[in-house]
């Protein structure tokens, strides 16, 4: 068999660990190549060398272009690539995940399957975001409720902290512009906190179709409120 160019594949164990690394690059409107141990973005203005095992994640934005030699790098040197849209908004696939095996896909599975436990996880999920509030009685429906009640009472809180005009939560999913810009700016968080998300679960080996979303936090609705009182 004829020679294979260029390094040998690492040992797992020889590879930097997860906190070493380089939480995400995002590129865009490049040719993604490699030259040895690096994976090269090159556009007009020239080509950048980034050390292959010092990414976490690859975020390959409209216009970029990935070679077979970069992805057998990225593959050997356990990057997750995730193909997103501009700016990492949306989420559109994944190339593999940060671990060689399927041990989290598999609990969330089996975590996700059963009634009882899926409500367990809920519930804790819930408890780690509002540690006064005792969820064990509680239904899926009425934490649901419960947090939909809490957000209103967020939106109508900081719209008059903020005196932004606010009339409550109302958007059309097939037509953005319909909105008024309070609520477009939210509608816009909202695919973004989507988007980044996706980028994480999937990195971490899970489904992002076995994940029930949390949408707008009270600090994302407290930036966005911010931004539209300073460009009124």
């Amino acid at each position: 068999m004829a020679q294979q160019n260029g390094i040998e594949k690492p040992d797992l164990h020889a590879l930097p660990t997860i906190s070493d690394r380089m939480t995400f690059i995002y590129l865009e409107h490049c040719k993604v190549s490699r030259e040895n141990g690096a994976v090269t973005a090159t556009d007009f203005d020239g080509t950048v060398y980034i050390p292959a095992a010092a990414i976490t994640v690859l975020l390959l934005g409209p216009g970029t272009d990935v070679s077979h030699r970069a992805m057998e790098l990225i593959g050997d040197m356990g990057i997750s690539v995730i193909w997103v849209g501009e700016h990492g908004v949306r989420y559109y696939a994944h190339g593999r995940a940060l671990n060689s095996h399927s041990t989290m896909l598999e609990k969330q599975a089996k975590l996700f399957s059963n009634v009882r436990s899926h409500l367990n996880v809920v519930r804790k999920m819930y408890e780690m975001r509002f540690e006064d509030e005792d969820t064990s009685g509680l239904t899926l429906q009425q934490l649901r409720g419960r947090e939909g009640s809490r957000m209103r009472k967020i939106y109508r809180e900081h719209a008059k902290k903020w005196n932004v005009p606010w009339d409550g939560r109302k958007y059309d999913a097939e037509d953005f512009s319909s909105g008024d810009p309070v609520n477009q700016a939210l509608s816009a968080g909202n695919v973004c906190l989507y988007g980044l998300a996706s980028a994480v679960i999937t990195a971490l080996g899970c489904s992002v179709g076995l994940v029930l979303y949390t949408l707008v936090t009270s600090f994302l609705l407290h930036m966005i409120l911010l931004i539209c009182t300073k460009l009124k």
